[in-house]
């Protein structure tokens, strides 16, 4: 007589659940492309808007795509089904897009219209062929939304990521960026546009100022260029391809979606007779080819995984607390954000990464070495001195005072002071390991731990959130007040310790109300809410920032920006919908 079936865990009834269907044209495809290129529309139209432009104006569009990608992709479970759900993807994709935006486009689309333009002022240019445009908007147009993309990445490596992996990452993309610079410097004639031609006049910035500009363009263009083929040679060079698809989808499809749509220098001819403002439709539609490379990329690589890939998360998953090796990536990913973004802050972008670096050294003190059902402790003053957290407390201050670091006069004897304690710090860890014996746990936690993962999310959308808010009531102002500097400054002197506040609570949250780090059930509770917050506040900035609703161009944009929230209103209205459904089936 044969036994009675017993019913299978709900580990195993979950993982059946949610790998059934690994492929949904619908909700792979058609719905996240629509979705991105609808946010991407109303995103990048508004960058380019008062209060906003380059770098700040990219991170309000970065926060849009990366909410939205978390908010789909993540399901209402622990176990994820798909490769690229963490929460770090906000934070990701705010600050690669952020970081992409620190240039300008301005001298290329005279391309479009046969001139290369040496002194804009004076009307003076020579015939160049339209070729050129089609091949600089492509060259700018794959790093500007492919450094988002590798960021978006590194939120989803299946191999094991170690302090060393980390550091030749970073050192892959800075090499490539230094030597496509150097080649740029070196060998203009093989990169400006008419140079042989043109020598005499690429010498002489002084009689053609527009030459300037393109060369300055240019040079960033290639130098961006280099970070994103420097990153996508080190995920070339590890095999993770799925990382090499999304990077190479994202900046491929955005390079050509940019080039072929002209920064709109066609209009003009196809409607000789308006006035309306073909700038920001080109913005517009930059922003929905990003939007369009993402839903495609999401298709090709965020479907869901396979189960060999789902035992490889669930094992990464099973990390205990976190080791000096986290904490040295936590450190440096924040040291060298810092670097980049603190001056877009007001003054008070020191203080924030700070806040952000010491959260790191606590979380690591209080966690260190324990496992995933065992209470976090504080370190006993004489056990931090003698053991390897010393190096981790020289290595923060290091880096902190590093953020502090006053005028260029300073700049050399700061930068000594600062290596010395790092080196010193590192070198204590070095000699000290062996007497640690906690810390040897060969992955690092950054994929698996709860906490350090809503510290992600909520990093991220109170970077791009505020950030977004401070520049469009800066926008807001400087239409219908005057005077942008005036209120730039002030706007700061408000905001800047309430976001400093906002992250202190959020910092003391995460500490003292953590989750277990063994929990199985839902990490975020309140997706639906966080992804309606981002919605509603950047769509509200967006109507501030378009200007009068008197002017007709101005009102139409209001309009267009309307059908698009009411569009991705809806998809994100039926993914809520899906994910109850699917979470009552599970439970």
């Amino acid at each position: 007589m044969d036994s009675p079936r017993l019913p299978a865990p709900r580990f195993h009834a979950r993982q059946s659940l949610i790998t059934t269907r690994r492929y949904d044209l619908t909700h792979d495809l058609f719905l996240p492309t629509l979705l991105f290129a609808a946010l991407g529309g109303m995103t990048w139209a508004v960058r380019g808007c008062s209060g906003f432009g380059a770098t700040a104006g990219c991170i309000f569009a970065g926060v849009m795509w990366g909410a939205a990608w978390w908010f789909i992709a993540h399901d209402p479970t622990r176990e994820q089904s798909r490769r690229y759900a963490s929460g770090w993807i906000v934070l990701a994709l705010t600050v690669g897009v952020g970081v992409a935006g620190a240039r300008g486009w301005m001298q290329w689309p005279s391309f479009f219209e046969g001139r290369l333009v040496t002194n804009y002022a004076k009307g003076e240019f020579v015939p160049i062929s339209k070729s050129y445009g089609f091949l600089w908007l492509f060259i700018a147009g794959m790093p500007w939304a492919g450094l988002g993309a590798c960021l978006l990445a590194w939120c989803g490596s299946l191999r094991e990521t170690r302090v060393w992996h980390w550091a030749i990452r970073i050192a892959s993309g800075m090499a490539a960026a230094t030597f496509a610079r150097y080649l740029f410097d070196t060998f203009p004639e093989y990169f400006l546009p008419l140079y042989e031609s043109l020598e005499s006049q690429y010498h002489d910035f002084d009689a053609n100022p527009s030459l300037k500009r393109l060369v300055g363009d240019s040079g960033l263009a290639i130098y961006h260029l280099g970070w994103y083929l420097g990153f996508l040679s080190f995920e070339v060079a590890r095999r993770e391809w799925k990382n090499v698809v999304l990077i190479l989808t994202v900046g491929v499809v955005n390079g050509a979606g940019w080039a072929l749509c002209q920064n709109w220098k066609w209009a003009p001819q196809v409607w000789p007779n308006s006035t309306f403002n073909f700038w920001r439709c080109w913005e517009s539609s930059g922003g929905i080819s990003i939007g369009v490379a993402l839903g495609i990329a999401y298709f090709l690589v965020n479907r869901k995984m396979s189960d060999k890939e789902q035992a490889t998360v669930a094992a990464r998953r099973a990390v205990s607390g976190p080791n000096f090796e986290w904490l040295l990536v936590f450190f440096g990913l924040t040291w060298l954000l810092g670097l980049f973004l603190r001056f877009q802050m007001g003054g008070w972008g020191s203080y924030y990464f700070s806040t952000v670096i010491l959260f790191g050294l606590a979380y690591y003190l209080l966690n260190r070495g324990t496992s995933a059902t065992e209470a976090p402790r504080w370190p006993r003053p004489g056990q931090l001195i003698a053991t390897v957290e010393w190096g981790a407390v020289a290595l923060a201050v290091a880096l902190i005072v590093g953020l502090f670091i006053p005028g260029r006069e300073f700049l050399p004897y700061a930068r000594l002071y600062w290596a010395a304690t790092m080196v010193c710090g590192i070198g204590w860890y070095l000699l000290r390991r062996k007497t640690f014996e906690a810390e040897k746990i060969k992955n690092t936690p950054i994929d698996g731990d709860p906490n350090l993962e809503r510290i992600g999310v909520y990093l991220g959308l109170l970077m791009g959130l505020g950030l977004s808010l401070r520049n469009g009531l800066k926008g807001w102002f400087n239409i219908y007040r005057g005077d942008e500097e005036y209120w730039s400054r002030t706007l700061w002197q408000y905001l800047g310790p309430a976001f400093l506040v906002c992250l202190i609570a959020i910092v003391l949250w995460v500490l003292f109300r953590p989750v277990a780090r063994n929990l199985g059930g839902r990490l975020f509770p309140h997706t639906y809410g966080l992804i309606w917050l981002v919605l509603i506040v950047q769509n509200v900035i967006g109507q501030l920032v378009t200007g009068p609703l008197s002017q007709w161009n101005e009102m139409a944009f209001s309009i267009y920006y309307v059908l698009l929230f009411a569009i991705t209103a809806v998809i994100i209205f039926h993914y809520h919908f899906a994910k109850n459904h699917m979470r009552r089936e599970i439970s």
